[in-house]
């Protein structure tokens, strides 16, 4: 039997690419995005640097480091909801073994928004 024709070729290494690259991009880990309309925050750190990567909306930077020094206070075992007038929504990444390595907290009072992430 001879080679495979080109278009054949063609078909199969462009379906395999595409099978290895989905899995990739749709279990991507955590990654420092700033939303269109934020500030990028790369100073506000708070808990030893677990928090980090921080953006704000209608909020400066020192604020948004200062509500993660108070989120900080608050947090234990579990992670707080609420702080200082803040609701917050967290989304979390699990490993294999379904243990969670990081967290995206959007926190909102108002108009303010101050996202930032938790990683060991």
């Amino acid at each position: 039997m001879g080679a495979p024709a080109p278009a054949v070729l063609t078909a199969f290494l462009s379906a395999l690419a595409l099978a290895l690259a989905a899995p990739a991009g749709a279990d991507a880990g955590p990654h420092y995005d700033v939303p269109p309309g934020y500030t990028r925050c790369p100073g506000a750190e708070a808990w030893h640097g677990f928090f980090k990567w921080a953006s704000a909306e209608h909020a400066s930077c020192r604020a948004a480091a200062r509500f993660m020094r108070a989120y900080a206070a608050h947090a234990g075992d579990r992670m707080p909801t609420r702080v200082d007038g803040f609701r917050c929504r967290i989304h979390y990444w699990r490993n294999e073994d379904g243990d969670i390595y990081a967290s995206r907290h959007t926190c909102a009072r108002g108009r303010e928004i101050v996202r930032f992430y938790g990683m060991v």
